[in-house]
């Protein structure tokens, strides 16, 4: 830097201004400049009063004595008077006395001095913008300020000096003897050369860093083969974190196929059986870094390889070997299908479970002695351990001869023109072959008087009934079955059928003066075949046989005859069917007792029905049997009740009410009940001769609130149909009166604007001559977008309102 001063020359030399003299600029004795940077001097002569040209042989000598040449560098004139003196890149060896010479009027030689210092600017070595240091180590902010002259030193964090015990500033930076998480921050470093005034300052950020410490990864982790996994390493410090994951061979896992690293995250795709080790996770920042192992182990789910299938003879030994292998090393079981309890040794005395190891294999071993052929079927071998479980199913064929217990049946009825089909079905391993006999004589497949089908463990024989006449069929026939372990047979017996016997005895069980309930006695002899049907002609006696009517009953249905006649005898023939058809017919008379009163009613609701309404109930009921005489009316009565030891007991008077006009079911609606509360309902059957016995049931009423004690506030009308009507009209007037409003303001029309001007006064000339003025309001029309219907007295002027 260049200091300049202001003080005049002329005092600093004590001439006299008016002299000739050369005069230097900068005008300082003493001038200081960077080296290495481009400078320059200008020496001007001046006097007064003198012409162009006064000085002459003007040069620069340097402080070796010699003169400058012109050139740059060198000197180079600038007019007749002035002589610049230039420096491009001037260097410490160049500092030293300049002087300025030249003659004036060519005989008075006039010279000038000045002192030239060239120095080294000032520069920052070893100083980074950014640096870093290690919590609790020893560290070292690096900057070191150069130049010469060599500049002073000062140091500042956060624009405060820097002081500490622990902290010493030295020519090549701070030292900090241990570093804390305090000494981060912004550092300023400030280099001052007193005899330049050169003065100059760096920034520097300094971050504390923290190293790496693994904080997860597990001691040891179990994974199945096959599968895919992620582990996790997760670390603590100063970010940025690298991590770095090796396998067991000290591999870099990152470019390994099959794996892949992300941050801390080490995903292994297809867990391979071998991949078991040691794996290490290392984790890296600029403060340094941490790592930590743990242990893979790999298990395998079981795998079957060994199960066999076995066929044996019945009471002999079936012995099963199942075989599987995993990591860890799986533990075997056994069942038998539809059975989810393993086989136990010893469980039975015929089973044996036996559990061996050889190499990496595990075996269980099974075997059935005295075979049953209840032991065919499969049987589920079970490997498990901790990476999964795994069934494998085997067969067990247990071979028999012939067994017969499935055939369906070794009776079968038959009559004429009905085929009778015989069937055998012959259980075996391996299937039998069948064949038929007829009384121990062997039946051929031409024998007409059969048809056979199957014969391989399942057959039929049709036996050809409509054959009875010409040939014998009816007796033992047998089936016999065969195969490589032996031989069974059975015997089915074909017998004739027939229509059944007579009914033993016709019971009449229960009478009213127009309906009889019957109980049959079934005949003795069915015919073979059960019964299906009864059968009964009746008639009034007084009546020819073709009057008969025809019932049919089926078997165990009630057997129910009604709208007789009181007084009137009736004939009864009764028949017993079964599929072959009717028995003989079984009479009987019996004379209907004469007119009595009605059976009681039947009551369609149960006992303790709980109604829908807290106030009302409405009961129904079936029209009973008159009895001979029309049901003129029936009566309803009910009264409360409460349930005490005895049963149910009336509490108030009864209501009693007559009904003389129903349909097919009856029913009565009963008012003004108390909530919550058990009421008694009776109900008679009446005709000309009187009342029948009473019918009866409780109910209950519903919870709630009643109206009036009459009408649920369920069934009662919130608002009734006439006001609803009278509302609808007045918001209908409201719309028209506020549409007739809007028409006298904006529009001056409408009926109030009619009876505005018909009550104040305008004459009816007026009147009239605005209306053929303006004509009809509907009828004139304005031009232009905003047109409408035009009012006749819309242009007539407002007149005033009369008092």
């Amino acid at each position: 830097m260049i200091s300049y001063s202001f003080i005049p020359l002329c005092q600093i030399l004590l001439v006299k201004c008016d002299e000739p003299r050369l005069v230097i600029s900068p005008p300082q004795t003493s001038l200081y400049a960077p080296a290495g940077k481009p400078f320059g001097l200008m020496c001007k002569g001046e006097a007064q009063d003198a012409e162009d040209g006064a000085f002459t042989n003007m040069e620069w000598i340097n402080p070796r004595g010699e003169v400058i040449p012109e050139g740059t560098p060198g000197v180079k004139e600038y007019g007749l008077d002035s002589l610049k003196l230039s420096f491009v890149n001037p260097k410490t060896d160049d500092s030293g006395t300049y002087k300025c010479a030249a003659l004036y009027g060519n005989t008075k030689t006039l010279e000038v001095n000045t002192t030239l210092t060239f120095y080294d600017d000032i520069k920052f070595e070893d100083c980074d913008a950014i640096q870093n240091l290690i919590v609790g180590k020893k560290g070292m902010i690096s900057c070191r300020p150069v130049g010469n002259p060599q500049p002073s030193i000062n140091w500042e964090k956060n624009k405060q000096r820097v002081r500490s015990e622990r902290v010493a500033v030295t020519p090549a930076g701070i030292e900090i003897s241990s570093v804390t998480p305090e000494d981060e921050g912004l550092y300023t470093v400030e280099a001052f050369v007193p005899s330049t005034g050169t003065n100059k300052y760096k920034n520097i950020t300094v971050n504390v860093l923290t190293p790496p410490r693994i904080i997860e990864l597990p001691e040891e982790f179990i994974a199945i083969q096959g599968e895919e996994y992620t582990i996790t390493c997760g670390a603590d410090g100063s970010q940025p974190l690298t991590y770095s994951w090796f396998d067991p061979q000290l591999r870099d896992l990152s470019s390994v196929d099959g794996f892949k690293v992300e941050e801390g995250l080490l995903t292994i795709y297809r867990m391979e059986r071998n991949a078991g080790g040691d794996y290490m996770c290392k984790v890296s920042n600029p403060a340094g870094n941490d790592e930590a192992t743990f242990r893979l182990e790999v298990q395998v789910r079981p795998n079957i390889v060994q199960l066999d299938n076995l066929t044996r003879e019945e009471n002999k030994v079936a012995e099963m070997e199942c075989r599987a292998e995993g990591v860890p090393r799986p533990v075997l079981s056994i069942r038998k299908d539809n059975s989810y309890q393993p086989l136990q040794d010893g469980q039975d005395e015929r089973i044996v479970v036996e559990e061996l190891e050889e190499g990496d294999f595990s075996i269980l071993r099974l075997r059935i002695n005295n075979l049953k052929r209840s032991d065919d079927g499969l049987y589920f071998c079970k490997a498990s351990n901790a990476a999964g479980d795994v069934e494998k199913a085997g067969h067990i064929e247990v071979q028999f001869k012939p067994d017969m217990n499935l055939t369906p049946t070794t009776s079968v009825k038959a009559w004429s023109a009905n085929p009778a089909n015989l069937s055998c079905i012959a259980e075996a391993n391996p299937n039998a072959t069948l064949t038929w006999k007829f009384q121990n004589e062997l039946i051929e497949p031409n024998d007409e008087r059969y048809r056979i089908y199957g014969g391989v463990s399942y057959g039929s024989l049709l036996v050809l009934t409509d054959k009875k006449t010409q040939y014998e069929i009816f007796g033992m026939y047998t089936c016999e079955a065969k195969n490589a372990l032996g031989e069974n047979s059975i015997n089915i017996y074909l017998e004739e059928a027939t229509e059944p016997g007579q009914v033993t005895q016709i019971v009449f069980d229960k009478v009213t003066s127009t309906t009889i309930t019957f109980r049959l006695m079934g005949p003795g002899n069915t015919g073979g075949l059960p019964i299906t049907h009864y059968i009964m002609k009746y008639r009034n006696a007084n009546e020819p046989e073709e009057a008969s009517i025809l019932v049919e009953w089926a078997k165990d249905m009630p057997y129910i005859l009604s709208n007789l006649k009181p007084r009137a005898k009736y004939h009864f023939s009764v028949a017993a069917r079964n599929v072959v058809g009717e028995g003989p017919w079984k009479n009987a008379d019996y004379i209907m007792p004469e007119e009595t009163v009605p059976e009681p009613p039947t009551i369609i609701t149960e006992q303790e029905t709980i109604s829908n309404f807290p106030d009302r109930f409405e009961v129904r009921w079936e029209v009973p049997n008159d009895n001979g005489e029309p049901i003129t009316q029936f009566e309803v009565r009910y009264f409360k009740v409460e349930r005490g030891i005895k049963g149910w007991s009336q509490v108030d008077k009864a209501v009693e009410r007559q009904i003389r006009n129903w349909e097919s079911n009856p029913s009565y609606e009963l008012i003004g009940l108390h909530p919550d509360t058990y009421y008694k309902i009776e109900i008679r059957a009446t005709n000309k001769i009187g009342n029948s016995l009473p019918e009866s049931v409780v109910i209950r009423t519903r919870a709630g609130e009643v109206n009036d004690g009459h009408t649920s506030m369920l069934d009662e009308d919130v608002i009734s149909l006439p006001i609803i009507i009278a509302i609808v009209l007045v918001a209908l007037l409201v719309i028209l009166v506020i549409l007739d409003i809007t028409c006298f303001f904006r529009f001056h029309c409408g009926l109030l604007y009619l009876i505005r001007y018909r009550t104040c006064g305008r004459s009816p000339e007026k009147v009239q001559g605005g209306l053929e003025e303006g004509r009809a309001c509907k009828g004139n029309q304005r031009n232009g977008p905003d047109a409408r219907p035009r009012h006749p007295y819309e242009d007539a002027p407002m007149l005033p309102m009369r008092g």
